[in-house]
């Protein structure tokens, strides 16, 4: 906004010198037909028969007056235009400052890191927190498209090794280069109602007004369904994006700071 300010105020200044020197340029031509007209009216003047027989010192003074009056309208225009040129020299130079100014200004600009408000695409996620209840989870990767939940030391598993059949358990998380899909999640974006609506699988107008975006959302590699919590704990669910329960925040910083 500062630049924009700045720009406009340079602009009304190269106007305002432009129509200067178009009314220089008309005072000028006023000032040579004001000269050339009373040179006309002296060389036209009719001289009496008695003017040679006029003493010479009149003669002299005559001349004398002539010579005044054009050298006196030649040094107010070389006056006029020396205030001038003093003139728009300063006006110049003011220019040569704003103009330099502008572009510290945007060189500072330029140098000023922004506020990261939104998650590089490139990171990896190493920390998640719910929008449901503020929760902090941390989160271990070999894949930046798949990322294993942690909790008490351990990962979130869904798969038929848990105890009783339960559907999810926490297990000793996997490690090395052979690990099954059991404990992975892959995570998508949500910017809008139309995003919702696209993993649901429902219309738009179903998904609640009330959701604030962007969000993240984790589902199971095996079975789809997304990462929840509640007040029972940690588990999957299928998505339903209308709760705060499966709705996440994400940071690359390891449990520190979390970023919409």
């Amino acid at each position: 906004m500062l630049l924009d300010y700045i720009y406009l105020i340079i602009i009304l200044a190269l106007v305002v010198v432009i129509i200067f020197l178009i009314y220089l340029s008309y005072e000028y031509r006023i000032f040579n037909q004001s000269a050339s007209n009373i040179t006309e009216s002296f060389t036209s003047l009719q001289i009496p028969a008695t003017f040679n027989n006029a003493p010479a010192n009149y003669q002299k003074n005559l001349a004398d007056f002539v010579n005044k009056y054009n050298n006196t309208g030649v040094n107010a225009y070389n006056q006029q235009i020396i205030r001038d040129n003093v003139f728009f020299g300063s006006l110049l130079n003011q220019y040569q400052k704003n103009y330099n100014n502008s572009n510290t200004i945007v060189q500072l600009k330029n140098k000023i890191a922004p506020v990261r408000k939104t998650f590089p695409i490139n990171e990896v996620i190493k920390t998640i927190k719910s929008n449901y209840n503020s929760q902090y989870l941390s989160t271990i990767t070999n894949d930046i498209n798949k990322y294993g939940i942690l909790a008490n030391d351990k990962c979130l598993s869904v798969s038929g090794t848990c105890p009783n059949d339960r559907p999810f358990c926490l297990q000793e998380c996997q490690k090395g280069l052979y690990t099954t899909d059991s404990q992975k999640f892959h995570t998508n974006r949500i910017y809008s109602a139309a995003d919702a609506a696209i993993i649901m699988g429902v219309s738009p107008d179903r998904i609640n007004t009330k959701n604030v975006y962007p969000f993240n959302i984790f589902r199971s590699s095996v079975n789809d369904k997304c990462l929840t919590i509640d007040n029972d704990g940690l588990g999957v669910a299928p998505c339903d994006l209308n709760t705060l329960n499966q709705q996440w925040n994400i940071s690359p910083d390891e449990n520190i700071c979390v970023l919409t």
